[in-house]
């Protein structure tokens, strides 16, 4: 039924506005048609997240993973704290920084003990601080059409491992910008200690995804934005009365 009314409600758009290729995916799927589908990507502030920002002596651990957002199921936090868990077995250096909050909070805590930092939610310069001031960011959300966490944290100097799996992978080049992993905690944990182990890895990643992420502002995602609301206006022009989603 979901879906029915979904299909219904994007089908009566003449443009569908997506974030990412896996996206596009799902919308065809509900038979919305490749002429429909246009992007509007997300931007990022950079110069709000800056790699300048960066202090160490902010972060517990000799080498801090960070997380930032909900503490919820479908943001894979079960995935995520496993696949730490398993990493530091490992390389006991790791430490896990987790900021924002949600429902799991307290049984992550109970999981992470010692090995875990909860920053809670931040805002003002704490939250590009936090970014900056980390080693590597981890994401395990199977869920998101876009992660606009693997962008704040490019733009901070971060190197990311995420979940292969809907926006990831229109944001990371694996093995050149970030890695990937199938959504397993062996498969990530083992691309999170590749991290720890090899700082110059750390480094030509970070060089890469700070280059990848300049052209991702919001001037650029909002021009996409008003192409889509030009392309309705175009079809309206010629006498087609519908709506932009």
């Amino acid at each position: 039924m979901a879906a029915a009314a979904l299909s219904k409600f994007y089908g009566g758009c003449d443009v569908v506005l997506s974030p990412s290729p896996a996206t596009d995916q799902r919308l065809l799927g509900l038979g919305i048609t490749e002429a429909q589908i246009g992007r509007w990507d997300r931007g990022v502030d950079l110069d709000r997240f800056d790699p300048s920002l960066r202090d160490p002596s902010s972060m517990p651990g000799e080498l801090t993973v960070l997380y930032a957002g909900r503490l919820t199921k479908e943001k894979g936090v079960d995935l995520l704290a496993d696949a730490f868990l398993a990493a530091r077995e490992r390389d006991p250096r790791l430490h896990l920084a987790l900021a924002g909050g949600g429902p799991e909070e307290d049984r992550l805590r109970e999981r992470l003990g010692e090995h875990g930092t909860f920053l809670g939610w931040l805002g003002g310069d704490d939250l590009p601080k936090a970014y900056a001031s980390a080693d590597m960011f981890m994401f395990a959300s199977q869920t998101d059409t876009f992660g606009q966490v693997i962008v704040e944290a490019q733009a901070s100097g971060l190197p990311v491992v995420a979940v292969a799996e809907g926006g990831p992978l229109s944001l990371i080049q694996s093995g050149e910008t970030g890695l990937l992993a199938p959504p397993d905690a062996a498969a990530l944990s083992g691309e999170l200690v590749r991290l720890a182990e090899d700082a110059l890895l750390r480094e030509r990643m970070r060089r890469a995804a700070l280059s990848a992420v300049s052209g991702r502002t919001w001037e650029s995602a909002l021009e996409q934005l008003a192409g889509g609301y030009r392309r309705a206006i175009g079809e309206r022009a010629l006498g087609i009365d519908r709506k932009v989603a």
